[in-house]
């Protein structure tokens, strides 16, 4: 189940975008985890054919999962970071605009709006009847799906992965117990029972998107003196309906993080080559688990590198001026920071050396794991920073390298006076961004003989993080929904069809309404995705917290 915040800012979203009915139905399996329809419709209040018709709406845009019981028959379960995910929306098409063109954009668009739907549909809704349109249309179709843009929608997808999980573990306990005769089992077999279970469902996966593309058969040629035999040709299959992968389009937008950050850090050609590289195994980056990218040279970097962006004036070369690949072999060095050789030269590096075995041959790879790590502490420090000031940053940096700490060493290591520290350390702790370990001298705990050490849990601080920015977003959200109710009068007179959007035909206070409104929605449109994005890197990100010392 989702926390109060996550379940609100859900809760927020579902009633943006699909009405207070079926929010109402939604925050009850919020609230109370999964549920049979005769409970949902006792808890909800809503007369059973709207609550079945919003679990309709809610399964078709795969927010709701429902599967069979043993005891309760049918039951239902929200899939609370489904709503979540629809604050990328915005980006999801810039993405497919950017990468695959136009024609993208709107099939992504179009597919977003309804959940999911068979290609034929996407097509006649954007076609319009039109043949060389619609070939067009079923073109882009084929390469978002080659691209992974686009996944099957199974039936075996509306069924939680956790039940599923539970399901084959048990089915596997069962035939490790009938093969070895014993009902008591090791942890050993336990712990490869979790693995079949876990290559049950990988498998599952990879035959689902398998059924996104069938084989064609070309017509023989069998005209005389023809013996080329015709290949076979593969084609979107249009029996299957397909959702949009989410998964496939956060591997952009960490992608464009990272090339942003590089930016920040050198400038525009170095950046340049990271996004080169990014781009030369994009192919393979299907989700975010990946702790680094596939190894790649710079023979296959600078065939991606734009050719509207001139390398040479980035790094100062030699006497003798570098063309080509060997610029691009400097980038690589400066991103690899082979001029600090070090832990903490390797920990803020962007790129790695492939050196196993002596068998590298001038390959590198982009450390998404290490990036993760760094991006994630610049969130924690900027959000301390807002909130108190430059010192406290001071003090999270030195706990967080040296580990825990004693007040006295602390002022001392930060330079600080202890009536200075003191303060910063209680409005941390407040905020949960550090915390406390008593350590007595002797088992009567007595306090004037325990030692206390400060330390901060990144895993706890980035916990509590994401629950204050879930907060943020269901804000800011609620705030937008206010302010259009606040403008309903105008928007619905400007929607009216004798008016049929004519801004002339209204009157200059309700102008001067609908300006300010449209500011202040652009102004929170920012902040959302602002937000959203630390978010992204906070929850989403590789870059887990070392455990602490």
């Amino acid at each position: 189940m989702a926390d109060k915040q996550s379940a609100r800012l859900a809760y927020q979203m579902i009633h943006s975008h699909f009405g207070p009915v079926v929010a109402k139905v939604a925050s009850c399996l919020l609230l109370r985890g999964r549920l049979p329809f005769a409970q949902l419709v006792r808890l909800s209040a809503v007369p059973p054919k709207d609550v079945r018709l919003a679990l309709l709406i809610l399964i078709q845009h795969n927010i709701v999962w429902h599967c069979e019981s043993e005891t309760d028959g049918e039951v239902y379960e929200i899939n609370w970071e489904e709503p979540i995910a629809r604050l990328r929306f915005g980006r999801y098409l810039m993405i497919a605009k950017e990468n695959v063109g136009e024609q993208a954009s709107e099939i992504i668009e179009t597919i977003l709006d309804h959940g999911k739907l068979r290609m034929n549909q996407v097509v006649e809704r954007l076609s319009h009847g039109d043949a060389k349109r619609s070939k067009s249309y079923k073109s882009t179709f084929h390469t978002l799906v080659e691209s992974k843009y686009l996944r099957p929608s199974t039936p075996r997808s509306h069924i939680s992965p956790r039940d599923r999980l539970i399901q084959y573990e048990a089915e596997c306990k069962k035939e490790r117990i009938a093969k070895i005769g014993s009902a008591v089992l090791m942890p050993k077999d336990l712990i490869e029972i979790k693995i079949m279970a876990g290559n049950r469902i990988q498998k599952e996966e990879e035959e689902a998107d398998a059924l996104a593309m069938v084989v064609k058969p070309k017509a023989q040629d069998t005209r005389p003196g023809r013996k080329k035999a015709a290949e076979d040709e593969m084609v979107v299959n249009e029996e299957i309906y397909f959702k949009v992968n989410y998964p496939k389009f956060n591997t952009c937008i960490r992608n464009q993080i990272i090339v942003q950050a590089a930016q920040h850090r050198y400038n525009i050609q170095t950046a340049e080559v990271l996004r080169a590289a990014l781009k030369a195994c994009e192919h393979k980056q299907i989700n975010l688990l990946d702790l680094r990218s596939d190894p790649i040279t710079s023979h296959l970097i600078s065939p991606h590198i734009s050719p509207n962006v001139d390398l040479s004036p980035g790094i100062r070369a030699s006497s003798r001026s570098k063309k080509g690949s060997a610029t691009v072999k400097d980038y690589i060095s400066i991103l690899c920071n082979e001029d600090n050789p070090t832990p903490s030269g390797a920990a803020s590096a962007f790129m790695a050396p492939v050196s196993s075995g002596g068998g590298g041959h001038g390959r590198v790879t982009v450390e998404f794991d290490v990036i993760g790590r760094r991006l994630k502490m610049r969130v924690l420090e900027s959000n301390v920073r807002e909130r108190f000031g430059d010192d406290a940053v001071k003090i999270v940096r030195i706990l967080v390298e040296k580990g825990k700490m004693d007040e006295k060493h602390l002022a001392k290591v930060a330079l600080m006076a202890p009536n200075t520290l003191r303060p910063l350390l209680t409005h941390l702790s407040s905020a949960s961004l550090v915390f406390l370990q008593e350590v007595p001298r002797l088992a009567d705990r007595n306090p004037s003989r325990t030692i206390y050490l400060w330390y901060v849990d990144l895993a706890k601080a980035y916990s509590n993080l994401i629950s204050a920015l879930y907060q943020t977003l269901a804000n800011i959200v609620t705030r937008d929904r206010d302010e259009q109710e606040n403008v309903r009068p105008v928007l619905d007179k400007r929607d009216r069809s004798d008016v049929n959007g004519d801004e002339r035909l209204l009157g200059r206070g309700e102008i001067t309404m609908l300006r300010e409104w449209e500011d202040k929605q652009e102004r929170l449109n920012v902040l959302a995705m602002r937000v959203e994005e630390n978010l992204f890197i906070l929850r989403d990100m590789m870059g887990d917290p070392e455990p602490n010392r």
